[in-house]
């Protein structure tokens, strides 16, 4: 093994995981804690969260010391299979679950007398459950030998070998994830509509207690427009290798910072969330106060306790 060198790269790994972990903890703390999240369907949000911060917590930490040793470290082609396997299915399941709160958003606004029955918290389970599902299946086939996965040393991941099983990648590729892109597609399409501009104006008017529904509809529209900046330039320059049949790679540095861009995507969400929604931003400061509370009042049982304790003597 050589000598470990720390570089840009190593700062970019280990700044990524520690934004992703950290920033999705704070996500779900304030979507388990506070009423932030009134009006967005907590089962998707749930799912959405943590594929982004299962990635974070199983995948990203390894490529740092990858990027340290400028090689696999781990001396394991099947550990390198199962990251593979687990980026594939925490990708998938976090495209799903974005356009399923979309979706949700859609029904919401769109029917919202129906909305309860047609989005119950049993159905909507089970569609997390097939977006999971559809995730874990995506790369079983190949993988069940252990042996179609590579090492992506550009980036320091291991990803499932599609080179030379492109007719499969293509076919389950367009099956798996062209559902999740075209409801995403058509959900957000919606926003610019007549009609939503008038539904605008019956929640305003009749369903107050659900009057920030529209403007989280909003929020996810620009969840999943930065999603796609982020991903759409790692996606070209794979199509592009592929079409050449990978004759004169690109160089590895921007494969490294396209997919960490992709990558990247999955703490972003915190700062839209910070920025459009004041519920959020509520939920935050919720938090925070009760800590210093809870602070506050461990100091004034420990100065309570000391006075009770503390023997005085009268002055003669």
């Amino acid at each position: 093994m050589s000598e470990a060198v720390f570089t840009f790269e190593t700062f970019v790994t280990i700044f990524l995981t520690l934004a992703i972990i950290c920033l999705n903890c704070l996500i779900l703390m304030v979507a388990c804690w506070t009423e932030s999240f009134r009006n967005v369907n907590k089962c998707f949000l749930y799912s959405l969260i943590l594929s982004d911060l299962f990635l974070g917590l199983f995948v990203t930490p390894f490529a740092i010391f990858n990027s340290l040793y400028k090689e696999w470290v781990f001396q394991n082609d099947i550990f390198c299979c199962i990251e593979a396997y687990l980026v594939a299915i925490f990708l998938i399941a976090g495209l799903y679950s974005m356009a399923w709160i979309n979706v949700d958003h859609y029904v919401a606004v769109r029917k919202p007398e129906r909305y309860d029955i047609m989005m119950s918290t049993p159905r909507s389970l089970c569609w997390i459950g097939f977006a999971w599902v559809a995730a874990f299946c995506f790369s079983c086939p190949p993988l069940f030998s252990l042996k179609k996965a590579k090492y992506y040393a550009e980036t320091f991941v291991c990803i499932v070998d599609a080179k030379n099983q492109q007719a499969y990648f293509i076919t389950a590729g367009l099956l798996v994830t062209g559902p999740a892109v075209i409801t995403l597609i058509v959900t957000n399409a919606y926003l610019f509509t007549k009609a939503f501009k008038g539904n605008i104006h019956l929640y305003e008017r009749v369903f107050r207690d659900r009057k920030t529904r529209p403007w989280n509809y909003h929020i996810n529209f620009v969840i999943s427009l930065v999603y796609s900046f982020c991903w759409l330039p790692f996606c070209i320059l794979r199509l592009y290798e592929v079409s050449t049949n990978y004759a004169g790679l690109s160089p590895g540095l921007l494969h490294f910072y396209f997919l960490w861009l992709g990558f990247s995507n999955a703490f972003l969400k915190f700062f839209i969330y910070l920025v459009m929604s004041q519920e959020f931003r509520q939920g935050i400061n919720e938090i925070f106060y009760a800590h210093s509370l809870d602070c506050a009042c461990v100091g004034c049982k420990t100065s309570n306790d000391m006075n009770v304790n503390f023997i005085t003597i009268a002055e003669k």
